[in-house]
């Protein structure tokens, strides 16, 4: 897959699970970026992942539902981090001192060959759009998922003591971070998707930003995976 590539109305209804006529009526409605040549809409995936990062967090259980659920994607989010992704408490307050840290995190897991690469990717990306969405809650990432950069699909969780500026929409300091680790633009929109949903249960933001290990934030995504996540299913 090419670095930006353009996706016609019926990949891109593929891609976020909607029909076609939904996507055509959201892009008329300027919900969703594209651009009409003729009578074709076309969609490029990078102004797909900026709507995306800004929206999610406002979109209702049910259409982000319709982005998580495939017969593909089954794989609970619990099992997506474990202990050495989540670093509590950290002393960082700026937001190159915050991308250093993850990236440090996901060379030591084992998620990535090069620190310096990452951070590039990491650097450029906020440089061209702010991944804070406010409510002290940021989800870095590169602009290019891709094998190239990460190993195997995971999310990084850093929780900062003060909060870093990070140029958040509601001006507030950024103290807990979400960093997904995708192979390609596919599972990162769908990482995204789960993030989001979990951060849309009540207080889970506040638990987060309580709690005291580790063991516990896999706690909290636990319980998520089994209410909300896949209901009425065991893991």
């Amino acid at each position: 897959m090419s670095k930006n590539p353009i996706m016609t109305t019926r990949e891109l209804a593929s891609y976020i699970k909607l029909n076609e006529k939904t996507v055509i009526k959201m892009a008329q409605n300027g919900k969703i970026p594209g651009v009409k040549i003729g009578n074709q809409w076309r969609f490029h995936l990078a102004a797909i992942d900026r709507y995306l990062q800004t929206d999610l967090m406002e979109s209702s259980d049910r259409e982000l539902d319709s982005i998580i659920q495939t017969r593909e994607d089954v794989i609970p989010l619990s099992r997506l981090t474990a202990v050495e992704f989540i670093k509590l408490d950290s002393s960082v307050s700026t937001s190159e001192k915050v991308l250093t840290e993850l990236c440090a995190i996901a060379y030591a897991g084992g998620l990535i060959s090069k620190e310096s690469v990452l951070l590039k990717e990491l650097k450029q990306r906020e440089k061209m759009l702010s991944t804070a969405v406010g409510s002290g809650i940021a989800f870095p990432h590169p602009r290019h998922p891709s094998e190239e950069l990460f190993k195997e699909p995971k999310f990084i969780i850093l929780r900062t003591t003060k909060g870093a500026g990070f140029s958040a929409p509601d001006n507030k300091p950024v103290r807990l971070f979400f960093m997904p680790c995708a192979t390609n633009e596919f599972i990162h929109i769908r990482l995204l998707a789960k993030i989001s949903k979990l951060l849309h249960v009540s207080a889970m933001t506040e638990e987060f930003m309580n709690a005291k290990t580790k063991e516990d934030i896999l706690r909290l995504l636990m319980e998520f995976d089994r209410t909300h996540l896949f209901p009425g299913r065991g893991q």
